[in-house]
């Protein structure tokens, strides 16, 4: 009779294994047609971290199966349909090093290192070549190597940046796939085999493309293709800025700390948001005298608090008297809010705010004239408005920051000539090596998890769990406005991950293994494990980040 020391739980039911055996030669042996069809099993959860299916399991693991059409099995997608283009690409262009840059329009946004952009034709055949080596159904397997092995490859192979991403680890060793037949390694849980790869494309962006896989979910359909020319502009120049100054990767970044260049690494950084606002507040004060109305907007945790007084504090070096005004005060009672589609209050909708009065208050201080203006009571549910009226003088600036800023709908009232829109998110893409990089939206969750830690009392599993209603909301409210802005302002700073780890790398650890959002944390702690850490006390009292860590200049 078999112990139950070799036991494990697979999708709440017990199995008995032989040590050592992974999930995929259990799902052979046991079941092999849940690794067939148009919705094979792809990967698995064991005690509530996503890993490929082929780990090992230890007695006692508790084994939830992940189906490809499963959101959760999204970026193992997007990560094995990256590994086909990087193969593809050395394949057909062995002389050119292919950088995949950031995300972008619901794809990754590429191009080849060689003095003359891919032209059409070019990219139809790499496309081509990645869906050869989807019927060859190559398998992907892990290979576990040595971090001085590891070191010695990159170095034979001239791949620089990943022996500079590696050579700062604390781990003795590390997992990678090889796709058969491929010499090329690539880091993170990949699909079993090539084969399973369902959708993709290339799509040309001058001087790039831009790949497309599948809608999160839905593994036959593409993401709408919009092109942000401007958005992408200013990831670009952030790209090309990276590069000028070396601070291009996360071992570029290492380098600056461990050569004590930190003051340094943190004074540039700095003087790129000083540059915007000094440039912001020009724009504002070019707008006509009789409407100076600055809408500034973008998502969570981006810093558009911090980017508005900073605005403010230019604008007062050119002699103007900027005058903030707070959406939050014109949200509508309470029994009067929109209900979500969960029964919850929303916030979030535009329906929330008292528009018109808005409008009406917007109109009369822009006029000169007097406005008692109101003030959210958020324990009452109610608006009051002030005793004292406020009226601003001919030209003096009128800042509105909010989720809805950009939105039309917002001030109809308000000739277009008379606004500036600013559109405001932490665009510091890092890239660890040519292929992988840290996303936006994770550097966003990192702020967000240190504030609500330091300021609200939330643990990091509740910041984990609203993460994806957050995310939701600015999927409906801000993205579709921000080519509406005049301005894009990349807030992030390329050094603040290795000062955010401090506080929340204890935070994530503190998320219990039963957690929904285990798997997301311990991810979140790998991502800066790649970082080595540095002082907060090294970041001025001005800078947009002491509005997550504390200790600003300024009163929030």
């Amino acid at each position: 009779m078999a112990s139950d020391s070799n036991q494990v739980e697979l999708e709440g039911l017990p199995r008995t294994i032989a040590p050592g055996v992974t999930i995929l030669q259990l799902l052979r042996a046991e079941n092999p047609a849940l690794l067939e069809g148009d919705d094979p099993v792809v990967i698995a959860s064991v005690n509530g971290r996503r890993v490929s299916l082929h780990e090992p399991l230890a007695p006692g693991d508790r084994v939830r199966l992940i189906r490809m059409a499963d959101p959760f099995a999204q970026t193992t997608i997007q990560r094995t349909v990256l590994f086909l283009l990087a193969v593809a690409a050395q394949d057909l262009f062995p002389d050119h090093q292919l950088n995949v840059h950031f995300s972008y329009s619901g794809g990754m946004y590429c191009e080849l290192q060689r003095p003359d952009p891919l032209n059409a034709r070019e990219i139809s055949a790499l496309e081509k070549r990645m869906w050869e080596l989807v019927a060859e159904d190559r398998a992907l397997t892990p290979q576990t190597f040595g971090l001085r092995a590891l070191l010695k490859i990159y170095r034979r192979q001239g791949d620089e940046r990943s022996y500079r991403a590696a050579k700062y680890l604390r781990r003795e060793a590390l997992t990678f796939y090889r796709m058969a037949d491929s010499a090329k390694l690539y880091y993170g849980r990949q699909l079993p085999s090539t084969g399973y790869v369902r959708t993709f494309r290339l799509e040309p962006e001058h001087p790039g493309f831009v790949l497309l896989a599948n809608l999160k979910g839905r593994i036959t359909e593409f993401p709408a293709y919009v092109p942000q020319p401007r958005y992408l502009d200013t990831l670009r120049a952030y790209a090309r800025w990276t590069e000028k100054v070396g601070l291009q990767d996360t071992g570029s970044l290492n380098e600056y700390i461990v050569q004590g260049r930190t003051a340094e690494l943190v004074q540039i950084s700095e003087a790129r948001h000083a540059q915007f606002f000094v440039d912001a507040a020009r724009h504002v004060a070019a707008l006509p005298e009789e409407g100076r109305l600055v809408l500034l907007a973008g998502p969570s945790s981006s810093g558009k608090t911090s980017s508005a007084k900073r605005i403010m504090v230019h604008l007062r070096v050119l002699g103007f008297k900027p005058f903030a005004l707070s959406l939050d005060n014109y949200f509508v009672d309470r029994d009067l809010t929109p209900r979500g589609a969960d029964g919850d209050f929303d916030f979030e909708a535009l329906e929330a705010l008292k528009i018109e009065e808005f409008n009406r208050d917007l109109q009369a201080l822009m006029a000169g004239e007097p406005v008692h203006l109101p003030r959210f009571d958020f324990v009452a549910g109610k608006g009051i408005l002030d005793e004292t009226p406020t009226r601003l003088e001919r030209g003096q600036p009128l800042i509105v920051e909010g989720i809805h800023a950009l939105n039309p709908s917002l001030t109809p009232s308000i000739p277009r000539r008379d606004k500036l829109h600013i559109y405001v998110s932490a665009l510091c893409h890092l890239n660890i090596d040519s292929y992988s990089y840290i996303k936006t939206t994770h550097s966003r969750l990192f702020r967000r998890l240190v504030r609500d830690a330091q300021f609200r009392g939330y643990p990091a599993a509740e910041t984990l769990a609203r993460w994806p209603k957050v995310r939701r909301g600015e999927e409906k409210h801000i993205f579709p406005f921000q080519n509406n802005a005049d301005l894009f302002f990349n807030s992030g700073l390329t050094y603040e991950l290795a000062v955010l780890k401090l506080w929340a790398e204890p935070r994530l650890a503190a998320v219990e293994s039963d957690d929904p959002n285990y798997g997301l944390a311990r991810t979140l702690i790998d991502l800066l494990a790649l970082l080595l850490p540095i002082d907060a006390g090294q970041v001025p009292p001005t800078s947009l980040l002491r509005e997550f860590i504390g200790g600003s200049g300024f009163r929030y």
